[in-house]
Formats: C-alpha cells, sequence, structure tokens
C-alpha cells in the first residue's frame, strides 16, 4: 500500500507575509489597465479571464460609440475612439474592466441566494408603500442595478458608469484624437464636449446610487450589516469603498486573486472581526469561481492587526496606478 500522502496546503507563516503578499498583489494590478489594453488590440501578456476580457471589448465599444455621436454627430468613428482614445485613457480601461467583473460576480448571485442579480434583499426590503427618502433610494437602486446588467448583458454599459472626473479625462482623450482628422473643427468639438459634459449628471448614475443607499441606511451599521446575501456583490463593494477609502474598480479588481489577500487586508483594516471577515470572504470567492482552499486561513486573519492592516491600505490610497513604474505606460 502506498504511503504518499498529498501534501498539506501550504499557510502563511506570519501576519507579515499576508502583509507583504497584499501588497506585492496591489502593487501588480497597477499594470491591469495596460493588460486589458494590450490584450483586447491583441498583444499577448499576463493572462486574464476570457469572459472578463470579452465584456470589456464590449463596454469599449460601447462607449466609444456614445461619444462618437456626442462629439461628431455620428456613430461612424466609434471603433476608432475604442482604439485611439479609450483603450488609451487608463482610468477609463482601469474602470470597463472593473464593471466587467462586477457583472460576472452579480450573474452569480444566485450562490449565495438572491432570485434575481439585481434584488438583494437588504435593498428589496426597503422597498413599500412608504414614500419616504431610503424608499425612494432603494427603488431607483433596483432600477439602475437593473438596467446595469440588463446593458452588460448585450456588451453595453451607460456613461453615467464613469465617474465625472474619468468621463472628463475620456472626453478629453477623444477631443486629442478627433482633432488630428484633416476635416475635424476643434472649436466645433469643443462645442459639442462641453454640450455633452454640461448634459452629464453623477446624481443619475449606479455609483452614485449605491452610495447614496448606503448613507440613507446608514451602512454599514455593525457586523451583521455585511452579510453577502443580504447585500449582494455590488453594495458590499459600495459598502467597502465608503468604509475603507478605496475606489470600488479597485476593490473589484481585488476579486481577481486567487487567495483575496488584498481583500483580506482591506477587510481587517475597516474593523471587521476575523469571523465576519472569513465569511464574506468565503462568499466573495464563491462569486469569484475562487478556491476556498486558496483563501487566508483563520489564523493569520485573526493576527492581522486592523490599524496595521489600516496602515497598508493608506499606503494604497495614495498610489497613483499612472505615476506608478508597474504601471507598464
Amino acid at each position: 500500500m502506498s504511503t504518499d500522502m498529498a501534501p498539506a496546503r501550504p499557510t502563511l507563516r506570519d501576519v507579515g507575509a499576508l502583509l507583504r503578499q497584499a501588497d506585492v498583489q496591489a502593487r501588480q494590478a497597477m499594470a491591469v489597465p495596460a493588460l486589458v489594453r494590450h490584450q483586447l488590440l491583441p498583444e499577448q501578456s499576463q493572462a486574464l479571464r476570457e469572459d472578463d476580457l470579452s465584456l470589456t471589448g464590449g463596454f469599449v465599444e460601447s462607449l466609444a460609440v456614445q461619444l462618437a455621436e456626442a462629439l461628431t454627430g455620428s456613430a461612424e468613428l466609434g471603433p476608432d475612439i475604442a482604439r485611439h482614445a479609450v483603450l488609451a485613457h487608463a482610468p477609463t480601461t482601469r474602470l470597463l474592466f472593473a464593471r466587467a467583473i462586477e457583472a460576472r460576480l452579480c450573474r452569480q448571485s444566485s450562490l449565495v441566494g438572491h432570485r434575481t442579480p439585481e434584488l438583494p434583499p437588504r435593498v428589496e426590503a426597503q422597498v413599500g408603500d412608504a414614500q419616504d427618502e431610503l424608499a425612494e433610494a432603494a427603488m431607483a437602486l433596483i432600477i439602475a442595478q437593473s438596467r446595469f446588467l440588463s446593458r452588460a448583458q448585450a456588451f453595453a454599459i451607460d456613461t453615467d458608469e464613469l465617474p465625472p472626473e474619468t468621463l472628463h479625462g475620456l472626453v478629453r482623450s477623444c477631443l486629442a484624437y478627433l482633432q488630428e482628422r484633416p476635416d475635424s473643427d476643434p472649436l466645433e468639438l469643443n462645442r459639442a464636449a462641453a454640450a455633452f459634459l454640461q448634459g452629464f449628471d453623477e446624481r443619475r448614475g449606479r455609483p452614485h446610487r449605491l452610495m447614496r443607499f448606503c448613507h440613507l441606511f446608514e451602512l454599514p451599521r455593525s457586523a451583521e450589516a455585511w452579510s453577502l446575501a443580504e447585500n449582494g456583490a455590488s453594495l458590499t463593494v459600495a459598502m467597502l469603498e465608503r468604509t475603507s477609502g478605496l475606489p470600488a474598480d479597485l476593490l473589484f479588481d481585488m476579486l481577481r486573486d486567487a487567495d483575496l489577500a488584498r481583500l483580506a487586508v482591506v477587510l481587517r483594516a475597516c474593523g471587521l472581526e476575523t469571523d465576519v471577515a472569513a465569511g464574506l470572504l468565503q462568499g466573495l470567492a464563491a462569486l469569484a469561481s475562487l478556491r476556498p482552499d486558496a483563501l487566508p486561513p483563520a489564523a493569520d486573519l485573526r493576527a492581522l492587526v486592523p490599524e496595521d492592516a489600516a496602515r497598508l491600505v493608506a499606503g494604497w490610497r495614495n498610489l497613483d496606478p499612472l505615476a506608478h513604474p508597474g504601471a507598464l505606460w
């Protein structure tokens, strides 16, 4: 009889190893926009999920067509704008890739008990006969989430998924490209861009509605508020964004990590108790199709002092992806 035994799963020897691993992943992640752009163009580089790349490509094309129509009055230049302006604008590329990850996680919501992806129980429970602010915010969020997922199924995305500063930067990138065309009129382009941006209202966007619901419902209130089954992926990440100060696109990017080391540090930095953090990591790993046995063991989470985690997360907030050496620009 063979005496061979399966090797024990390696564990991190100390909490310092978890911190170092998470920080390495955070710095490597600064290169994601370049990697997405390279593979969509399509140069080969580091492997990323094909379904995420495919949806990101659809988002790029959808956004480019909308910008072409807004800036030139025709969608004809959409493919050119997609290649030369949208994919060239790193913040937009990064955000669209994060939205693709988010849509994939939402499609998996049945794994945490949701009947439909756009109806997390915590939000649905606030919609009733009462016409108060919270009920209105909940209904607006459900409508926005439903539209986001419906549009994503068609490989499309709305411009109000972009933060104002990202949209403004993207429009400038489009103008720089379009005015190089021999038949362009910079003055007309500027007027079209100004009209487009003046019509943009951040308050209509789904990201604003997620944060507004968090504010009105005072999320997160306690450990119980972090239930993934109650909140779903989008609202959970909005809560993490509000608590950690990290942008949602970076938080969704963390769900690419096989061991979720970066996210584990964020959860502890937010002050989540070990059991709550471990349960949330397990649920998010299921949504992201990750192996649960690759996650940091509970002992490492327990040993991770929230103050140390918060110090590391503060450093991540200070990183500029475009200025970082790993950004490959």
